[in-house]
């Protein structure tokens, strides 16, 4: 059973919730916002599944597990960005994500990444399967994103035999990857750097005082880090666009 007697014991990566077969475990905003798990202890039989997915109760042995395999293999890096001015212009760095799905859709494959929801006040996990689309995947969301199903739409893909390329933070990633329990050669994962999520809350009661001051009556997009935002300002953290419907 998943009891947090401290936040610092939960990376909100929402496995555990996924893997629960009674489904008595389910995630809520604490004070701030943030989104942590709970269990209905009425419902639980202690088949111990969540313990074993959560990245944060198993962390120790992986680190040790991941040292060792450090020692043995060197660690190479890479940097890259996309040379097609466009999309590195509608992306939140360099615009890799873009052409690594772009690749993997073109195989047939499915692309899992965070979009927001259609009022703009949440992020969530979803997937696409049409070059079309990719760009809701695109650009940074600082947000805490909800993952519903998308552990088990991953795995029921790989059963499928189609490639399948995850985007997320490294908490989700492992989450995922906990869920899954068999690598798969078919899965590709693409961690963002992260530093933490910002509440949900705090975008909620930001981008309501902001429609509200701009008398906005709808919005067709949100932009974080655009990069034209202003020429004084750059390619900033704290740089947002709301592009008002026509």
């Amino acid at each position: 059973m998943i009891i947090l007697e401290n936040k610092y014991d939960c990376c909100g990566c929402h496995a555990c919730v996924t893997i629960c077969p009674r489904k008595c475990i389910s995630m809520h905003p604490d004070q701030e916002g943030f989104l942590y798990p709970s269990t209905d202890q009425n419902l639980c039989v202690d088949c111990h599944l969540c313990e074993n997915v959560c990245p944060m109760i198993s962390q120790k042995e992986e680190r040790k597990n991941a040292a060792e395999e450090a020692d043995r293999e060197p660690i190479k890096a890479y940097a890259a960005r996309s040379g097609d001015s466009l999309t590195a212009q509608n992306s939140a760095s360099g615009g890799i994500f873009p052409i690594l799905a772009e690749k993997v859709l073109n195989e047939g494959g499915v692309v899992f990444g965070a979009r927001w929801d259609e009022d703009f006040m949440g992020v969530r996990h979803d997937f696409i399967t049409d070059k079309k689309d990719l760009y809701l995947f695109q650009g940074s969301k600082y947000v805490q994103s909800t993952i519903g199903n998308a552990f088990f739409q991953v795995r029921d893909f790989l059963k499928s035999n189609r490639k399948v390329l995850f985007s997320g933070t490294p908490c989700q990633i492992q989450g995922l990857k906990k869920v899954i329990r068999k690598n798969s050669e078919l899965l590709i994962t693409v961690d963002i750097a992260c530093h933490s999520v910002p509440s949900p809350k705090v975008w909620k009661s930001f981008f309501r005082n902001l429609i509200a001051k701009n008398r906005i009556s709808d919005v067709s997009g949100v932009f974080m880090r655009k990069k034209t935002f202003s020429p004084a300002r750059g390619w900033r953290c704290d740089s947002i666009n709301q592009h008002p419907t026509p």
